[in-house]
């Protein structure tokens, strides 16, 4: 943390559409938090970031950033394939990170970034802003009272019709392009705030002409606990279909629902059921462009001298990176080599 006051010193690792977006919302948090400096495989690029944002130092590497001393936490903004090397490299240089979802692009990477981080003993957190959200939060603590009953089915869903090149990150095999890491992530992370892990996965998808996946579902099942009875889940995401970002609980006794669960500005409490529900609609507003609850959530952690989140902990980000893979199994299961021509 700086020395001079209590502001945590960021760095902005590439230079892409969401990293201007948390960059603007950084600096809504003026007491808390300065952005000091920005990094991109280009000086170019970095600079012009730099001026567009008020950033006083720009690094034409990722090194660079990475060993600026005055940089207290990284946020790692960079596509997917690159997740795993730049947050290595900053960890390693001793710098907390913050990792735009998904945390990397399999669990085995994911569970590499964090056994360095514990062993570094440096903060990592990956980026799931939805998870930081105070109404999605709340929701969470109202099913997990128990005052609902016990959960039986949850459905979550993200998808939009994306019309881009096919050069697009989006549909980029060598960027780890399709719609299950890019958007997927979401309703896997969603479902999992509740449900955890799931027992078992049956998915399917279909491919774009590039040969990533453009469509995906999957139903997922859930053996009882002593907590709960047996549940499933339903979640889809797709580049083909404007599916929106539904989040819905369905339990025993009520239900909670979001019409757009990654920034939920209300949710709607279900208590009852028949003739004797009753309906409660929660709000809730935000600076900005939504990021200065996961932006605050690592100031404080930082501060608190946590090394992960309890909103975004390590375990769920290592369940999602699983779950994640069992799902990318079942759109490109393994092909057998005696059946191969």
């Amino acid at each position: 943390m700086s020395s001079h006051d209590a502001r945590t010193r960021w760095g902005i690792l590439s230079t892409g559409h969401i990293a201007s977006v948390l960059t603007r919302d950084l600096a809504l948090l003026t007491e808390e938090a300065e952005v000091v400096a920005v990094g991109s495989r280009s000086l170019d690029k970095a600079e012009q970031f730099a001026r567009e944002h008020h950033i006083p130092r720009a690094y034409g590497s990722y090194a660079e950033l990475a060993a600026d001393p005055e940089i207290d936490v990284v946020y790692v903004a960079s596509t997917h394939n690159d997740h795993l090397g730049s947050a290595r490299l900053c960890l390693e240089a001793g710098k907390a990170v913050l990792v735009e979802k998904p945390l990397t692009v399999s669990a085995a990477e994911t569970e590499e970034l964090i056994d360095l981080a514990g062993e570094r003993g440096v903060f990592l957190m990956e980026a799931l802003w939805s998870r930081t959200n105070p109404l999605l939060r709340q929701a969470a603590q109202i099913v997990g009272s128990g005052e609902l009953g016990a959960i039986r089915h949850a459905t979550a869903s993200f998808g939009f019709a994306f019309d881009g090149d096919e050069s697009h990150r989006l549909l980029d095999p060598d960027q780890a392009g399709g719609a299950i890491l890019d958007l997927g992530v979401y309703p896997v992370h969603g479902i999992n705030l509740f449900l955890g892990e799931p027992d078992q996965l049956l998915g399917s998808g279909s491919l774009a002409s590039t040969g990533v996946e453009a469509h995906a579902a999957a139903l997922l099942t859930y053996g009882a606990t002593e907590f709960r009875p047996p549940a499933t889940a339903a979640i889809v995401c797709s580049l083909e279909a404007d599916l929106g970002s539904r989040l819905e609980v369905l339990c025993s006794e009520g239900s909670i629902r979001f019409e757009n669960f990654l920034l939920p500005s209300e949710m709607t409490v279900v208590r009852g059921t028949g003739d004797d529900k009753e309906e409660e609609i929660l709000v809730t507003e935000w600076p900005g462009g939504g990021y200065t609850f996961e932006i605050s959530e690592v100031n404080r952690c930082l501060r608190a001298g946590e090394l992960e989140s309890p909103l975004v902990p390590w375990a769920d980000s290592l369940a999602v990176a699983r779950t994640l893979d069992r799902w990318l199994l079942s759109v490109f299961p393994p092909v057998d080599p005696e059946l191969r021509d």
